[in-house]
């Protein structure tokens, strides 16, 4: 299941819900932080935080400020409407709901009973073609005030942040109740007068506004008739989390110092340093990479909530854009709730300089594959020894890699690949539909996709080394006018192919179709593609890859010195182990991946040793 995956909805649906969660979420801070986040895209989290900060006050010509009524700001107000309604919602009048509390001029309902009273929140509809009521957004505003009251606004907030983590006990639990409870119950009843049921509700915050959501789904089987039990929860940078694990999904960035910072609802020992830990309800390791993380020097500071320059991590706008681009990412299919994830949010002055990477700071150790999801810009990205999942996004990226069995997607615009060793060393192959595969001197493999240029390091006046690049083209590798072949290999069609290695180490792709692969005396790599395929492994040290959705394979003559590759596939990310996918059938070992399987033809799984069999 993909990170953002919700309860019993498909991928598809989930990733609909997640897009309506954070359009709610981000309309109802109106645009706050707009003069924050420009500053510090240009300006960056260093030397140039004083202009960030300044920037973040009174705005520009690009951005509003947090101080009102400055004449040559935009009005971010006005654009975060115009976005919400783009997503599809059109806000709810009080006078449409018949509600007789507290609103302001922006139609934000404000809280009710003394002492939540700087709480807010936003009512949202979305409208079929007809006019006709189809669904209701309820989005929580975070910590933070509306510009003419942030500073009492924000204040009062705070106090409710902290009597959520101190006492008295239930605070956090019934907030959303004591602060709107009123305001819920005519929400509730405009849904029924509309033929509305609680599962067309979706319910969403940031911060102090995801505190709510999980208080809103702790009540909501107690309260307002239960009208709310069914209703859909995405909360974003929550410190606390519902009691029913199932019914929220609390999404955060894994060194944002307010995401998970309450165990539950209460404060504990490690909520004001490192308190990164699994929570059922939750994403459990999103790195947010943005200048903070990425500098060695404001890392000698404690992280803690404390600590105001580790809430970098914690602006709704490093959320809406940065997570986006996960949804987006050609790699998304394959994470998994637990999986890692960095995401590049470094400033523009950092981020030429900077290789993003996964440093794993102030967080229990990582395991399994890593993702790195790069931005519009022109991102340096690093993999690790370990498996990785490199996207480029926009921009002219550049990657290099440690070693392993890895995916690499330049994206769109001109993009590098530095090898880090010298082209007799690789391998390197390209299949018929232009997939470059490289393969390291310790067997690893990289599948490599967009990328147009490769850095290699050459000799050079025998102690020295060089850089040289070298064009991908269709026949080779082109660096000052010579072609560099590919290593040798046979490529199918989207027929049913069959290929046949000869004396020498060749790779053999099936591609499309219902293939047979024979491989020879040498050491071959075989990769089936689409369709039910038959390989046979023949002599040598033989690898078996597989990526994506690869069919109903068998595979024949494998043997102990063989391995088998499986990249990209389903389940594979969540359960890396081999053993979680395989069966014995009759005389054969089965390995399944969702609807994808190989069969390996009179094997016993005891006879497999742990190295044969690599999932990335």
């Amino acid at each position: 299941m993909p990170v953002f995956d919700y309860r019993q909805l498909d991928s598809t649906a989930s990733s609909a819900l997640y897009k309506d969660a954070m359009a709610l979420a981000t309309y109802a801070y109106h645009g706050i932080d707009d003069g924050f986040s420009a500053g510090y895209q240009q300006h960056g989290f260093g030397l140039g935080l004083p202009a960030t900060l300044v920037k973040a006050l009174i705005g520009g010509t690009d951005s509003q400020g947090v101080i009102p009524g400055i004449p040559w700001n935009p009005d971010s107000e006005a654009r975060a409407l115009a976005q919400v309604k783009a997503a599809g919602w059109t806000p709810i009048s009080a006078e449409q709901l018949g509600y007789q509390g507290k609103t302001d001029g922006r139609g934000t309902f404000h809280g009710e009973a003394p002492g939540y009273t700087s709480a807010q929140v936003e009512i949202l509809g979305r409208y079929d073609s007809a006019g006709h009521l189809t669904g209701i957004g309820i989005g929580f505003r975070g910590t933070s005030g509306p510009r003419e009251n942030l500073l009492g606004d924000t204040l009062g907030d705070a106090i409710n942040d902290l009597l959520a983590a101190i006492g008295p006990a239930g605070y956090a639990r019934d907030y959303a109740g004591n602060a709107f409870g009123q305001l819920l119950d005519d929400v509730a009843a405009f849904a029924k007068a509309n033929g509305l049921t609680g599962a067309d509700i979706t319910v969403s915050g940031h911060s102090l506004g995801g505190l709510a959501v999980n208080s809103l789904a702790d009540l909501s089987t107690s309260r307002w008739g239960g009208f709310f039990q069914d209703a859909r929860y995405v909360a974003f940078a929550s410190p606390t989390q519902a009691a029913d694990a199932s019914k929220v999904l609390n999404i955060g960035y894994e060194n944002d110092p307010v995401f998970r910072v309450l165990d539950g609802t209460s404060a504990t020992w490690g909520t004001l340093g490192v308190h990164d830990g699994a929570k059922a309800s939750a994403t459990n390791n999103i790195v947010n990479f943005n200048d903070h993380y990425a500098s060695d020097a404001w890392n000698l500071m404690p992280f803690s909530i404390g600590n105001i320059a580790t809430w970098l991590s914690h602006l709704p706008t490093a959320y809406a854009d940065g997570l986006g681009r996960v949804l987006g990412s050609s790699f998304y299919q394959w994470t998994s709730r637990d999986s890692t994830i960095v995401v590049s949010n470094l400033s523009d002055v950092t981020r030429g300089s900077t290789w993003v990477e996964d440093l794993n700071r102030n967080a229990e150790p990582h395991k399994g594959s890593t993702f790195i999801i790069g931005s519009s810009g022109d991102d340096l990205i690093h993999g690790g020894r370990g498996n990785d999942y490199l996207d480029g996004g926009a921009g002219n990226d550049t990657f290099r890699d440690d070693g392993g069995f890895n995916l690499i997607d330049g994206g769109a615009g001109h993009d590098t690949l530095k090898l880090q060793d010298a082209l007799a060393n690789l391998s390197i192959a390209r299949d018929g539909e232009g997939t470059l595969y490289v393969r390291d001197a310790e067997g690893g493999i990289s599948l490599v996709r967009n990328v147009e240029t490769l850095v290699s390091k050459e000799s050079s006046l025998l102690i020295f080394s060089k850089e040289v690049s070298h064009a991908v083209t269709p026949d080779g590798l082109l660096d000052s006018g010579k072609i560099n072949p590919y290593a040798l290999s046979q490529s199918g069609g989207q027929g049913s192919d069959q290929l046949l290695a000869g004396s020498q180490g060749q790779w053999l792709f099936g591609l499309g179709g219902d293939d047979r692969l024979v491989g020879g005396v040498g050491n071959d790599v075989l990769v089936g593609g689409a369709g039910n395929d038959v390989l046979v492994g023949g002599g040598g040290r033989d690898t078996f890859l597989f990526e994506g959705h690869f069919g109903q394979d068998r595979l024949l003559d494998f043997t102990g010195q063989d391995r088998l590759v499986f990249i990209g596939v389903d389940g594979g990310t969540a359960a890396p182990d081999w053993r979680a996918h395989a069966s014995q059938v009759g005389d054969d070992l089965v390995l399944k991946f969702g609807g994808d399987s190989v069969t390996l033809v009179g094997i016993a799984g005891q006879g497999v040793a742990d190295g044969q069999i690599v999932i990335a």
